[in-house]
C-alpha cells in the first residue's frame, strides 16, 4: 500500500512538472511568434549581453522576493503586442475579463506591457522579463526601454538600456513619463503602489530649463532629490553653461531648491558661487507669471555713481492686462520709479502705458555750489491702437517727457540725439454716409539746445498743447439725378466743414512795435522781453497766466465747393473754383488814437466772426516730345511737359460794411495824415495780412523724362521696358496783379530722380526775384531791405538765392537666405514658441532686433544745404552719413553708424556695435567714440546675458560714460 502511494506521488510530481514546463514553453513560444509579427525595428543585442542582462535581472529579482508572502493580488493585463494576461495568482489565463479584488493592497489600474523581441515569464519568482522596445503602461505612467522587468510580488518595475555592439553605445535607455512630464534616464526602479523611484542618470525639462543628475530619489509627493546635478537653459546635449550643485531638490514641478552652487561656462568653473539657489518654474499660461524682476548693476562716473537699475516686480493680472513696477537707485542719492502696463481686448483694441520719474543728484561739487545739482525728470508713454470696427475709433500715441530726460535716462543714440517729441489722442466717429466728427489733443515738444556753460543741459525748450475738434458733412451733388446723363451741372458738389482749435504754448509771440513796421507808435506798456523776439518761458503752473493771455481759441468753417470742369480745344482742362471760409474768435481789439498821436490797443472779451471768399479758374494740359535714338537697346526718350495756370480773385474785406477792420487816422513823421485799417480780431505786429483785395495768377511747369529700352531676354512677356530718367523737374510761382509792390513771389524749383534701383536724388531751390538794399541805420539787419526792383536790374544776378538743398542716398542689401532663416541650431529643439503678436512687434520695431539672415547691409547719404537770406553771408550744411552691418558668420554681426560734418570738420555721432549669438546667450558690445556736435560724452557698454527669462539675473552688464574723449 505504501509502495502504491509512493508511486502515485512520484507520478503526480512528474505530471505537475511536465505541465509547468509545457506551460512556460508555450508562453515563451507564443511570445516569440507574436514578436515576429511586430513592424517595429528590433535592437541588436549580443548573446553575451542578453545572458548578462538576464543574470543581472535574476540576481536582483532574488532580493526582490523577500516579500513573496504578501498578497500579490494585482492583475497584470498584457497589451495587444505581448498577447499575455496575468491573473492575481501569477498564472496565465486565457480569459481577459476584469478581476475585481477587495484587498486594499491591490493596484488601482491595469498594467499593460508589450515587447518586440521576447517576453519571458518566471512563475517561480513571479516576474516578467521584456526584451526589445519594451513598453509598460499603468494609468498615467508610461515606461519605455530596451529591457524591462515586472515584479508582481513587490509591485515594482525595473528598466535599463542595452549595449548596441554595432553603434558601440547604449541604446533604448529608459524614458519614464508621468502625465505631461517626461524623464530620460539610464536606469530606473519604480514602485507602482508607493509611487517612489530610484533613478540613475536623469534628464528632464522643466519650464525653460532642464535638470540633469546622477543619482535620484523620487518620493510619493512627486519631489525629486538629485545628487551631482546641473541646471541649465541650454538645450544642447553638451550645454554651453550650467549651474553645478552637489545636490538639489525639485519640489513637485514648482521650483528647484539648490544648496551651494557655482556657474560653469564652457566647462570652465567660474569663481561665482552662492550658498543657495531658488529657481521657480513659471506656469505656462496666457497671462504669464508674476515674479521678481532682478535689477541690472553698474557704475556711472558722470555724476550718479554706482547703481541698481530696473529691478522690481511683474504682476500677471489676467490674460488681458499686466503691470510692472520697477525702481532704480544710485550711490549718490539719485533714485527713480517706474510703472508700465500692457493691455489687450481681442478684436477690439490693444495698448501699453509707461510712466517713469527720476530724481537726479549730481556728485559734482561745482554743480552743488551753483544750485544745479538736483533735477527731476519724468516720461509718460501711452500707445492705444483700436481694431477697425463700427463707426467710431479712439487712438492714442503719447510721448511726453521733461527736457533733460533723454540726456540722463536714455542710452540709445537715436533717442539721445532726438530733440523733438509729439503726442496725440484722437477720437473719430461717422454718422451715416455723409456726416463725421472728430476730436483730438496734441502735444508737441522741442527740447531746445544743450548749453555748454550749464553742464550741457537743454534750454529753451518749447511745448505746444492744442485741442482740436471738427465736424463736417461730406460733399453731396444736389443737382445729380438718378440715372442722369452726365450733364455739366450734375457734377456740382457742396459740403460743410467746421473745426475749432485752442492752443496753449510757452513760446510767447514776438511783438513788433517798431514804427517802420506799423507806421505808428503804441501807448500800451509792452513786455520788453517780447519785443521783436519770441519769449520762451518754462512750461509750469507759475507761467500759466502769461500763457493763457497769449492763448486764443479759433474756430474755422468752410464750404467746400466743386464746380463742373470742362475742356477747351479738346486738350486743355478748365476747372473753375469757388471757396468760402470763415473764422470765429473769442476776443476783439479796439484802437484809439490819443493826443500824443499814439495808438492805444484795448482787448475786448467779445466773440466775433470773420469770413472771406474767393473765386477763380485753373487750366492745365499735357504734351509729349519723343526723341527716337534706335540704339542697340535704347529705342527712344520721351519728355512729358505739364504746364498749369490759375487765376484767383479775393475781394477787399477792409470796408466798413464787413466790420472786420477798424480804420484810424494818424500823423506820420512827415506831418501828413495817414489812414490805416487794423484788424479787430488778429491784433497788430504778428504778421497779420491786411485784408485787401488781391488778384493772383499762379503758374507751374512740371517735366519728366523716361527712356524706352528693349528687354534683355527674348522670352520676356513684354518686348520693351520703360526706365525713368528724371521723375520730376518743376518750377512755380505767382504774381499778384493788385499789389502795390513786390507783385512777384519767390520762384521754387524742385527735382527728384531715381537712378537704377538703389540711387535716389533730391534737389530743391528757392529764388527771390527782387533786389536787396543794405540799411546802414540798422547795423543788426544783415539781410538788408527788399526793394521793389528786380535783382537783374540792380546787378544782383537773375535772382537772389534764398536756400538750396541737395541730397543723394543709396542702400544695398542682399535678400535674406531662406536656408539661413529656417535652419535650426544643431542639437537644439526646433519648436517655435513665437506668437503672432510678437511677430508683429518685431516687424514694427526692426531697430530693436538683429537680423542674422541678412549677410550685409550698407546705406550712404550725402546732404548739402545752403541758406542765404538777402545780403547775409551764406550758411552751409554739408555732411555724409553711413550706416551698415556685416555678418562675419552666421552668429556674429558687426554694425556701424558714422558720418562726417564738413562744416564743423569733425565726425558726427559714431557708434560701433558687435553682436554675438551664443546659442543660449546673447553678447553685445557697443562703443560710441565720437559724440559729434550733440555735446554727448563718449561711452561704451558690454552685455552678456542668458536668453531664458528664468535666468535673467545671470546677466553681466557694464556701461561707462566719460566727461570727454581724453578719458580714453
Amino acid at each position: 500500500m505504501l509502495e502504491l502511494k509512493r508511486k502515485a506521488i512520484i507520478i503526480s510530481s512528474v505530471v505537475v512538472a511536465f505541465l509547468l514546463f509545457s506551460t512556460v514553453a508555450c508562453v515563451q513560444q507564443r511570445s516569440k511568434r507574436s514578436g515576429k509579427n511586430q513592424s517595429k525595428q528590433k535592437v541588436s543585442i549580443s548573446a553575451k549581453q542578453s545572458a548578462d542582462s538576464l543574470l543581472t535581472a535574476k540576481q536582483q529579482s532574488g532580493s526582490d522576493t523577500t516579500a513573496a508572502g504578501k498578497n500579490a493580488a494585482s492583475r497584470l493585463k498584457a497589451g495587444t503586442k505581448g498577447d499575455s494576461t496575468l491573473t492575481n495568482n501569477g498564472l496565465p489565463a486565457d480569459s481577459t475579463a476584469t478581476d475585481t479584488l477587495s484587498n486594499p493592497d491591490d493596484l488601482q489600474n491595469v498594467v499593460q506591457y508589450t515587447a518586440e523581441d521576447s517576453t519571458i515569464m518566471d512563475a517561480v519568482l513571479k516576474q516578467v522579463h521584456l526584451y526589445g522596445n519594451a513598453e509598460v503602461n499603468y494609468g498615467t505612467i508610461n515606461l519605455k526601454a530596451s529591457y524591462i522587468r515586472l515584479n508582481w510580488v513587490t509591485n515594482e518595475v525595473y528598466a535599463i538600456g542595452t549595449y548596441d555592439s554595432t553603434a558601440k553605445k547604449m541604446a533604448g535607455e529608459p524614458i519614464f513619463q508621468d502625465g505631461p512630464e517626461t524623464y530620460n534616464t539610464k536606469e530606473i526602479r519604480y514602485n507602482f503602489k508607493s509611487k517612489k523611484a530610484l533613478i540613475q542618470g536623469i534628464v528632464t525639462q522643466e519650464g525653460d530649463g532642464n535638470i540633469r543628475g546622477e543619482k535620484v530619489k523620487k518620493d510619493a509627493d512627486g519631489n525629486f532629490y538629485i545628487r551631482h546635478s546641473i541646471y541649465t537653459t541650454c538645450n544642447l546635449t553638451h550645454p554651453h553653461y550650467f549651474i553645478n550643485a552637489p545636490k538639489i531638490k525639485m519640489v513637485n514641478k514648482k521650483q528647484v531648491i539648490s544648496g551651494p552652487f557655482n556657474l560653469v561656462i564652457s566647462d570652465v568653473p567660474l569663481p561665482i558661487a552662492l550658498p543657495f539657489g531658488f529657481f521657480p518654474f513659471p506656469k505656462k499660461k496666457e497671462s504669464g507669471t508674476s515674479g521678481i524682476i532682478f535689477p541690472t548693476y553698474g557704475e556711472e562716473p558722470n555724476g550718479r555713481g554706482f547703481y541698481l537699475r530696473d529691478g522690481g516686480y511683474y504682476f500677471a493680472i489676467s490674460e488681458y492686462i499686466n503691470a510692472k513696477v520697477t525702481g532704480q537707485i544710485y550711490s549718490t542719492g539719485s533714485w527713480g520709479v517706474g510703472l508700465s502696463s500692457a493691455y489687450i481686448k481681442r478684436y477690439q483694441y490693444s495698448g501699453n502705458f509707461a510712466f517713469k520719474f527720476n530724481r537726479n543728484k549730481s556728485s559734482d561739487e561745482i554743480d552743488k555750489l551753483l544750485g544745479r545739482g538736483v533735477t527731476n525728470d519724468f516720461s509718460i508713454v501711452w500707445s492705444h491702437a483700436p481694431r477697425p470696427r463700427g463707426n467710431s475709433t479712439f487712438s492714442a500715441n503719447v510721448n511726453v517727457s521733461s527736457n533733460s530726460y533723454n540726456q540722463l535716462q536714455e542710452f540709445s543714440t537715436q533717442k539721445y540725439i532726438s530733440n523733438v517729441a509729439s503726442s496725440s489722442v484722437q477720437y473719430n466717429r461717422t454718422f451715416g454716409q455723409y456726416m463725421r466728427a472728430a476730436a483730438s489733443l496734441r502735444v508737441n515738444q522741442n527740447f531746445g539746445q544743450a548749453d555748454p556753460t550749464d553742464g550741457n543741459k537743454r534750454k529753451g525748450g518749447k511745448t505746444n498743447v492744442s485741442s482740436d475738434f471738427s465736424f463736417g458733412v461730406n460733399q453731396i451733388a444736389p443737382f445729380a439725378l438718378k440715372g442722369g446723363r452726365g450733364r455739366w451741372y450734375e457734377s456740382f458738389r457742396l459740403g460743410l466743414d467746421f473745426s475749432g482749435n485752442y492752443t496753449l504754448t510757452n513760446s510767447l509771440t514776438a511783438i513788433d512795435t517798431s514804427y517802420s513796421s506799423l507806421g505808428f507808435e503804441i501807448s500800451n506798456k509792452i513786455d520788453t522781453t517780447r519785443l521783436n523776439t519770441v519769449k520762451v518761458v518754462p512750461f509750469n503752473v507759475g507761467n500759466l497766466p502769461d500763457m493763457l493771455k497769449d492763448a486764443q481759441f479759433t474756430g474755422r468753417y468752410s464750404l467746400p465747393i466743386s464746380l463742373p470742369n470742362f475742356k477747351v480745344l479738346r486738350f486743355v482742362n478748365i476747372t473753375p473754383s469757388l471757396s468760402l471760409q470763415g473764422e470765429v474768435f473769442t476776443k476783439q481789439y479796439n484802437y484809439t488814437v490819443d493826443k500824443e498821436n499814439k495808438v492805444r490797443i484795448d482787448t475786448l472779451k467779445q466773440a466775433g466772426t470773420e469770413y472771406s471768399y474767393n473765386f477763380g479758374a485753373g487750366m492745365n494740359t499735357r504734351f509729349y516730345g519723343t526723341f527716337f535714338v534706335r540704339g542697340k537697346r535704347l529705342e527712344a526718350i520721351r519728355h512729358t511737359v505739364i504746364p498749369s495756370l490759375s487765376f484767383t480773385y479775393t475781394p477787399d474785406f477792409t470796408g466798413d460794411a464787413f466790420g472786420f477792420y477798424q480804420k484810424i487816422t494818424v500823423v506820420d513823421r512827415k506831418g501828413e495824415n495817414k489812414d490805416l485799417s487794423l484788424s479787430r480780431f488778429r491784433g497788430v505786429g504778428s504778421g497779420v495780412t491786411n485784408g485787401r483785395a488781391s488778384s493772383v495768377v499762379s503758374f507751374s511747369l512740371n517735366n519728366s523724362f523716361e527712356m524706352k529700352l528693349k528687354t534683355k531676354s527674348d522670352t520676356a512677356a513684354t518686348q520693351f521696358e520703360k526706365v525713368s530718367l528724371l521723375d520730376n523737374l518743376s518750377l512755380g510761382g505767382s504774381y499778384n496783379l493788385m499789389a502795390d509792390s513786390l507783385n512777384l513771389s519767390n520762384i521754387t524749383v524742385n527735382a527728384n530722380a531715381r537712378i537704377g534701383k538703389n540711387l535716389n536724388l533730391n534737389f530743391n531751390m528757392n529764388l527771390d526775384p527782387y533786389a536787396y538794399q543794405a540799411n546802414p541805420n540798422i547795423l543788426s539787419n544783415q539781410v538788408g531791405t527788399k526793394i521793389n526792383k528786380y535783382a537783374i536790374t540792380q546787378g544782383q544776378g537773375l535772382a537772389n538765392l534764398q536756400n538750396l538743398g541737395f541730397t543723394i542716398g543709396t542702400s544695398f542689401a542682399p535678400k535674406a537666405s531662406d536656408k539661413t532663416k529656417n535652419a535650426p541650431t544643431q542639437g537644439a529643439t526646433t519648436t517655435s514658441t513665437v506668437t503672432q503678436e510678437q511677430r508683429e512687434f518685431i516687424a514694427q520695431n526692426p531697430e530693436m532686433y538683429v537680423d542674422f539672415n541678412i549677410p550685409w547691409n550698407v546705406s550712404l547719404n550725402y546732404n548739402f544745404g545752403l541758406t542765404k537770406p538777402g545780403l547775409s553771408k551764406a550758411q552751409l550744411i554739408q555732411a555724409v552719413q553711413a550706416t551698415g552691418d556685416l555678418s562675419l558668420s552666421k552668429n556674429f554681426k558687426i554694425s556701424i553708424n558714422t558720418g562726417f560734418d564738413f562744416t564743423a570738420f569733425s565726425p558726427t555721432i559714431t557708434s560701433l556695435t558687435l553682436y554675438r549669438d551664443l546659442h543660449c546667450w546673447d553678447m553685445s558690445f557697443s562703443w560710441t567714440p565720437f559724440a559729434g556736435s550733440a555735446a554727448r560724452v563718449s561711452n561704451y557698454s558690454f552685455t552678456l546675458k542668458v536668453k531664458s527669462a528664468i535666468l535673467q539675473d545671470l546677466k553681466v552688464t557694464r556701461r561707462r560714460s566719460f566727461y570727454d574723449r581724453a578719458a580714453y
